[in-house]
């Protein structure tokens, strides 16, 4: 459980400049809770099973559109020769293999530090339904693996499905991972894709939306040094949203983001740490007015005190400025998990409590 009191500079959207205090669910990690099994089948074959609900700490309200198990359902064998395949609602590849690489999407940033609109789906918004994902076991430091999400519908294999791949290695205090995804006509509108492996809770309303990815990080004594690279194209966008506004309507847009985050985790003691990271985002809108080319900067800072195993404190801070967004139909700043701004700047400062149970 994840909840805090936070501080929005700029949450006016086009009403104006307005800042805000709010009781907040899951700035850093969302509010969720778990059933999962194993079952030993033979000496190198176990059955598994996860059931995971996302909630809303303040409100009591599930989470994913008000799915039972919307942050993930999944039923599977794992062999400890040849690998694990899972069956059901799961994480893509990118996820898998680059998302611990960033701030977003980790214990160590979280919700508010993912890319603008999460872009790039490291922060894990989007989860694919009808899917079948194969993670190999470690060969010599190496580990890959894939996912499918199929369409279910008649007559048409290829509409609303989803694919990935992806693989890490490690090597000392190196680790490196890279990873591909490609949604076709996933959505954020409610009834859209009701079969298919994209249903609602998607950033975008796009005909295809394509990522690649690539990150990495070193271990010197008790500092971890990040870096992040990704790009996501989009086909004949008509909608951008942000889990906690409305979306953003756009005109058939074919759309780019290019993402790159450098991040630094530091143990100050086994029980205290910070972490920090810079996000630049450079984009590419080709409206039927014409190309245009946002950029947004961001900042985040997270402190953290564990008070035992089970249960810390956190403070952290977020500045994003966006830039050049004249003709994109975006208005103003957004830092995830918050509604936006009414220009181009918006500052996040909050406090929160976490515990495992």
């Amino acid at each position: 459980m994840d909840a805090g009191i936070a501080y929005v500079s700029d949450a006016g959207n086009t009403s104006g400049h307005q800042s805000a205090w709010q009781a907040k669910n899951g700035d850093v990690n969302i509010s969720r809770w778990a059933l999962t099994g194993e079952e030993p089948i033979t000496h190198d074959l176990n059955a598994l099973f996860t059931l995971t609900n996302g909630f809303s700490v303040m409100t009591g309200t599930a989470a994913q559109q008000g799915r039972l198990f919307g942050f993930q359902s999944f039923v599977g064998l794992a062999s400890k020769s040849t690998g694990t395949v899972t069956l059901g609602r799961q994480f893509d590849a990118v996820v898998q293999y680059v998302e611990p690489f960033a701030l977003g999407g980790t214990a160590y940033g979280g919700t508010a530090f993912a890319h603008p609109y999460d872009n790039d789906n490291l922060d894990n918004y989007t989860r694919t339904n009808n899917s079948v994902k194969y993670s190999s076991p470690e060969f010599h430091g190496l580990t890959f693996g894939g996912t499918y999400g199929f369409s279910n519908k008649a007559g048409a294999f290829d509409d609303s499905r989803e694919y990935s791949l992806g693989a890490s290695y490690h090597y000392g205090g190196m680790r490196v991972g890279a990873g591909y995804f490609q949604f076709n006509h996933a959505s954020n509108l409610a009834t859209a894709n009701t079969e298919g492996s994209e249903p609602a809770g998607a950033p975008f309303n796009a005909d295809r939306q394509r990522t690649y990815a690539l990150g990495g990080n070193y271990r010197y004594n008790d500092a971890l040094v990040g870096l992040v690279l990704s790009e996501t194209r989009l086909d004949n966008a008509t909608s951008i949203n942000n889990v906690a506004d409305t979306a953003i309507s756009l005109p058939h847009d074919d759309v780019r983001f290019e993402n790159a985050e450098v991040n630094l985790r530091y143990f100050i003691t086994p029980k205290w740490h910070v972490s920090a990271n810079y996000v630049f985002t450079y984009g590419r809108f080709d409206t039927p007015a014409g190309v245009r080319y946002p950029k947004w900067h961001q900042l985040g800072l997270l402190n953290t005190y564990f008070l035992s195993q089970r249960t810390d404190v956190y403070a952290e801070a977020l500045y994003q400025r966006a830039n050049q967004l004249q003709g994109t139909g975006i208005q103003g700043a957004q830092i995830s998990n918050f509604s936006r701004a009414s220009g181009a700047n918006q500052f996040v400062a909050a406090v929160g409590l976490r515990h495992r149970f």
